[in-house]
């Protein structure tokens, strides 16, 4: 089944909140990096999907960093 855009866009919400409040300095650091990614993201990509699906991707990178620490 495919995930609605709306699923998909409170799925980023959550990582980003979650990986927000790590104290972990290098997860910090990724997320910081994720952000300036993420303007990037909004000035290249048009379609909203493409755009939610990106940002989770990039997210997820930084949580299974965090979790091989």
């Amino acid at each position: 089944m495919r995930p609605r855009l709306e699923e998909i866009e409170a799925t980023v919400e959550r990582l980003e909140a979650r990986l927000a409040v790590d104290p972990d300095h290098l997860t910090q650091s990724l997320l910081a990096a994720y952000h300036k990614l993420d303007a990037r993201f909004r000035a290249d990509l048009a379609d909203p999907r493409d755009l939610a699906l990106s940002r989770g991707a990039a997210l997820m990178l930084i949580k299974f960093s965090s979790e091989l620490r």
